[in-house]
């Protein structure tokens, strides 16, 4: 039932984002690249703009309109006008194709029978003179006086006289050549004009059109008596000097009858709004006429609206099995632990790891078979839209995430549940799955950092759905090929996310198998905290690297801002990390003895060597791709000196509070505030060093020495130097026992520490 809910509620959302027709789902889909922006129309708030295509006509995209009604009167108007335009264009089409038969029969006349052209007008052919000095009125293409010039140039040529060899030429080829020059002339300027009236009727892109006849004595005479003074005397006039032609076509006829204002004003203004600058403008009798608005229409075809079906119910089936169900595990952990039956129930004969698989299936049954009905539904339709072997690498991915982050939820809850409500331990678990995951997300979509898939297990099953989903740009989402990162990155990224994540989750099964029967027991030990914050010393390095690449640093500056940003986060999670892992007896209320706490400190001083050095050589790598390893530099040494001391300082700080049974939030606040004052100070002490450099072009000293640094900065560091030191020092200093028998208490506890019994058996649990 509630995977059959959540397919009805994900089709129902997915038909109404792809097919609702208001501007608001326009711009939902626009914002979600599910349309492009001019694909069907422009916004009410654009600007018409044309768009030229090779060797086809330019088109004008129209307005959208939302609006049935206002779309229906937008499209009356403009059949109307179209309805104008074409009449008069093929009026004209018909008498430029006469007049052209005009000429070519007079010129035939010209050629093979005799006409003397110096006795009368044309010989006084009537013939002659009916086909060549008859006007032909081809407004609005021409004007009255070009008209009147076309004949005048025949007129005029029929009475001029020819030359040969600097003689008259009165051979009957003399006397004709003239005329049939200006005839040809007169022919070719014809074909112009047809071609323009071709084209403009192209514009309208209308292929069938009524073909009924009037006879065209008739209609002008109807035309004059309904206004002899007006449009009517006017376009009677124009009526009639059509070339001999007998007939109108009868969408001319009626418009004239009864729409006569609106013809004239297309046929005597060539710049009327009816023409959209055609018969002016050269271009623009090239670009399509199209309605000012048409209704808006989603382009969402069915193929794409069930690749998105499909993509909603991959991304449901990841949140219900990465998310739901882990939470639900980790809840269900921390409940049985808070309650102390984990004991009682390793009694049943259940080994460590059957009981995991037990606290995995047995509260999830419901998020297991709902996340497994919506990944199959949403495999089966992504194969047949996306295809079969685009779905594979996805569907891996939730399927190895899901045994994952359920493992890794076994042993999280297990941690928590002594500690805190089980209702909270689920909510930390969905806080820590969701809030990075979503972030993670949307930092690959957006293309600003790749290396949003390190942060957690959601982003790689959301980039990996949505890859399917065929928006542009997202194929290689799940490889964080979006933006300018490197492909190749990307695919490390991937599989480095896989592996850590996998490795969190073996040691955590590790954890609960130690801890299913001793609560106390440290939740890492030291080999796993040192093996987890490797783990994070390379997502840093590839963050870098990634960051790097897609901020095109070009400056030190931007360097040293990218590698804070891959670097801040490590000091708390190697912090945590070997906090986690000292070893203290299993038992409540147990603290680290200083035995402890100083070889957890000089393990943080390794991994700190082993961070140095990976952070190096992911520094020096982009120096290299970016080209500042050839410019003059050098290296930051009080700063370097300020981030060592932080380091130092908040290892110290966890390390002091771990000592502690009581008061450890004041310790938590002291070592925070000396934290921020100390960070302060670093990014003080980086401008001084970085003037210092560029004035003097030597590197900086450790303690801000020969820099010229004020004496408030030098009397700031070495008290935060001096608060640093006291706490590394109140850290590992060894207590004064107070008595003989605290002595005696204290060993009990270093013996019970290194996990041993009286009989000298190991308490560790396979």
């Amino acid at each position: 039932m509630a995977a059959t809910l959540l397919t009805g509620l994900s089709w129902l959302a997915v038909s109404a984002l792809t097919q609702m027709d208001s501007e608001a789902a326009q711009k939902l889909r626009i914002a979600l690249k599910i349309e492009v922006d001019d694909q069907v129309c422009l916004s009410a708030t654009a600007d018409r703009e044309v768009i030229y295509n090779d060797g086809e006509p330019a088109i004008i995209l129209p307005d959208c309109n939302y609006d049935d009604r206002r779309q229906e009167e937008v499209d009356r108007a403009f059949v109307s006008e179209q309805r104008v335009r074409l009449a008069i264009l093929h009026e004209l089409n018909l008498r430029v194709h006469a007049a052209i038969g005009n000429l070519d029969r007079a010129s035939t006349i010209l050629r093979e029978e005799e006409v003397d052209l110096h006795a009368d007008v044309l010989g006084g052919r009537e013939d002659l003179i009916k086909l060549l000095l008859e006007p032909v009125d081809l407004r609005p293409l021409t004007t009255p006086d070009e008209d009147l010039g076309r004949v005048n140039s025949l007129r005029r040529s029929a009475y001029a006289i020819s030359l040969e060899r600097g003689t008259l030429d009165t051979s009957r080829h003399g006397q004709r050549e003239p005329l049939l020059a200006e005839i040809a002339r007169q022919r070719e300027a014809l074909v112009n004009h047809r071609d323009h009236i071709a084209d403009l009727i192209a514009r309208d892109d209308v292929s069938a059109r009524e073909d009924g006849k009037v006879a065209r004595s008739t209609l002008w005479s109807d035309v004059f008596n309904r206004d002899p003074y007006g449009d009517g005397g006017k376009l009677a006039l124009w009526l009639r000097a059509a070339a001999g032609t007998s007939d109108v076509n009868v969408d001319l006829a009626s418009l004239a009858r009864h729409d006569a204002p609106a013809i004239a004003d297309a046929v005597f203004h060539a710049d009327a709004e009816v023409w959209h600058g055609g018969i002016l403008d050269a271009f623009a009798r090239h670009e399509a006429i199209v309605r000012k608005s048409v209704r808006y229409r989603s382009p969402v075809d069915d193929l794409q609206r069930w690749q998105l079906f499909g993509t909603v119910l991959l991304c449901l089936a990841g949140l219900v099995l990465v998310v739901a169900g882990p939470v639900v595990t980790a809840t269900h952990t921390a409940r049985e632990r808070e309650a102390g039956t984990l004991p009682v129930l390793r009694m049943t004969g259940l080994s460590a790891d059957d009981l995991a698989m037990a606290m995995i299936i047995g509260p999830n049954v419901l998020a297991l078979v709902a996340g497994g009905l919506l990944l199959t539904l949403g495999a089966v339709v992504l194969a047949f839209t996306a295809g079969p072997c685009a779905v594979v690498i996805p569907l891996a991915i939730i399927l190895v995430l899901e045994a994952i982050t359920h493992t890794t939820a076994i042993g999280l809850g297990d941690a928590l549940g002594h500690r805190v409500n089980a209702l909270l331990v689920g909510a930390l678990m969905a806080l820590a799955l969701i809030g990075p995951g979503l972030v993670g997300t949307v930092l690959i979509i957006s293309g600003v950092a790749g290396a949003g898939l390190l942060l957690g297990p959601l982003p790689a099953v959301l980039t990996g759905a949505l890859g399917l989903s065929g928006l542009p740009g997202s194929e290689q989402l799940v490889y964080a090929g979006t933006g300018d990162g490197d492909p190749v990155l990307g695919v490390t990224l991937l599989g480095y996310a896989l592996v850590s994540q996998a490795l969190l989750a073996g040691i955590c099964l590790l954890s609960w198998r130690r801890r299913v029967d001793q609560a106390w027991t440290p939740l890492f030990r030291p080999h796993e905290g040192i093996a987890l914050a490797l783990a994070s010393v390379g997502c840093s390095a590839l963050t870098l690297l990634d960051l790097s690449d897609r901020a095109n640093t070009q400056s030190f500056d931007d360097l040293n801002l990218v590698t804070f940003l891959a670097s801040s986060f490590l000091i708390p999670v190697l912090g945590w990390l070997l906090v986690s892992s000292l070893r203290r007896p299993a038992r409540a209320t147990a603290v680290t003895s200083h035995v402890e706490a100083r070889k957890a400190f000089l393990r943080f001083q390794g991994l700190l060597a082993t961070t140095i050095g990976v952070v190096a050589l992911a520094y020096s790598t982009v120096m290299d791709q970016s080209g500042l390893s050839h410019s003059a530099s050098e290296l930051m040494w009080a700063t370097l000196t300020q981030v060592f001391l932080i380091a130092e300082t908040g290892i110290a700080a966890l390390l002091l509070a771990s000592r502690r049974r009581d008061g450890k939030h004041r310790v938590f606040m002291i070592g925070a505030a000396i934290l921020l004052l100390q960070l302060a100070l670093a990014v003080g002490v980086y401008r001084i060093e970085v003037e210092h450099v560029a004035a003097t072009h030597t590197p900086g000293a450790p303690f801000l020495l020969g820099m010229g640094a004020s004496p408030y900065w030098i009397t700031f560091m070495i008290l935060l130097w001096g608060a640093g030191l006291g706490m590394i020092i109140a850290a590992l200093l060894r207590e004064r026992e107070l008595s003989k028998g605290a002595t005696t208490q204290l060993d009990d506890d270093d013996d019970q520490a290194d996990g041993a019994d009286d009989d000298g058996r190991g308490r560790w649990l396979h």
